[in-house]
């Protein structure tokens, strides 16, 4: 397998190191914690491979309006 070396300060090699567990490796780590970007063309393919009932959408629909409502909870 390929290697790259980098330079990061020691604060990021700190969060770094306490990040680990056991004996896991730095690649694993940054695996682990630095997920990969989300492909929304990918994602976007598979829903309209899979379209909604039209129920679904007014479902969908309506929950969207409650969110726009303020909240009646006290703050």
């Amino acid at each position: 397998m390929a290697t790259k070396t980098i330079s990061i300060d020691l604060e990021a090699y700190r969060r770094l190191a306490r990040a680990r567990s056991g004996d896991e490796s730095f690649s694993r780590v940054i695996k682990r914690v630095v997920r990969p970007p989300f492909d929304l063309e990918a994602y976007l393919s598979r829903i309209d491979a899979q379209p909604m009932s039209p129920e679904a959408i007014e479902a969908i629909e309506a929950q969207v309006s409650q969110r726009d409502r303020r909240s009646k909870r006290s703050r």
